[in-house]
């Protein structure tokens, strides 16, 4: 199992000034990543301020030194490999190579029919094959050409490659049989969660369990040792991370036995305001918690 990791996960839902006091906070208190998300609108709440993914990515790489950071995830209804793999390049460059770079759907209340985007699921999950595999040729060779069936290129250039060699990790974030075949393919990481239709703690559980046991398998049928590829959950309602210290450990511990190495985290008061308790918890295993589950 890889190296356990914890990502702080921020939408870019507040004004600036808010914003880079929190990223310097999660830096601070030594969280291993930064995310934040790649929508049109605020995903959760309507009519709600919401800043551009890769803009305020900019910001995050010149306000931050030594976190990783990353958009979770970068959507397919949004952007175009070529001109993604050449902001990414930029930002990896800024942020001196603490680039993450995650690819996804996205999510479908975020912003696509603004765009008049109305794929089927079976040209959603080709176009996903291909745009995964275009990104990963162009952050791994200066020209590229590329000829597929939704994506088409001719001499693109990603002058410079990216700092690190090999590039930045690639997590990919699927959830069906055929876009987990892709992550099982491809990705160096895998990312998760529960899903809208998930509304107790009991099904978030078994649901995570039953993704892991499925990706490990195509991972072993893509001929790939599922060890080596890093299974990250992002921890959505109904989990409460930041209910207690205990919760915190129980939560942590019954996903390891499923293979789950990366948490990411929504800071707290994010989803129950009335929660003053969560900042008191949020410190203690920021503080204490997390390095204890860090040192075995």
């Amino acid at each position: 199992m890889a190296t356990l990791r914890f990502g702080a996960y921020q939408y870019q839902h507040l004004p600036l000034d808010q914003l880079t006091e929190r990223w310097r906070e999660a830096e601070r208190l030594g969280f291993d990543v930064l995310w934040n998300c790649d929508t049109l609108v605020e995903p959760d709440r309507p009519r709600h301020l919401m800043f551009d993914g890769p803009a305020t990515l900019t910001l995050m790489a010149e306000r931050t030194r030594t976190i990783r950071i990353g958009t979770l995830v970068t959507s397919l209804y949004f952007r175009h490999p070529a001109t993604f793999a050449k902001s990414a390049t930029t930002i990896d460059h800024l942020s001196s190579g603490r680039l993450e770079v995650a690819l996804g759907v996205g999510d479908p209340s975020a912003g696509p029919a603004a765009l008049g985007i109305h794929w089927t699921t079976a040209e959603q999950v080709s176009r996903f094959a291909e745009f995964v595999r275009l990104i990963d040729q162009l952050l791994t060779h200066e020209v590229s050409d590329f000829d597929g069936t939704y994506y088409t290129c001719t001499g693109a250039e990603t002058i410079p490659q990216p700092l690190p060699r090999p590039p930045p990790p690639q997590t990919i974030a699927p959830h069906g049989p055929r876009m987990l075949a892709i992550a099982a393919r491809n990705a160096d990481s895998w990312s998760s969660w529960g899903g809208y239709d998930v509304t107790t703690e009991a099904d978030f559980f078994r649901v995570t369990a039953e993704r892991c046991r499925r990706f490990d398998d195509l991972c072993v049928a893509a001929d790939r040792d599922p060890a080596t590829i890093r299974h990250s959950v992002v921890c959505f309602p109904p989990l409460t991370p930041w209910e207690s210290t205990a919760y915190f450990v129980d939560m942590v511990g019954r996903m390891r036995e499923v293979g789950v190495d990366e948490f990411v985290l929504y800071w707290p008061r994010n989803w129950r305001p009335e929660a003053l308790h969560e900042q008191q918890v949020f410190e203690q295993v920021t503080a204490e918690t997390i390095p204890a589950l860090r040192a075995g």
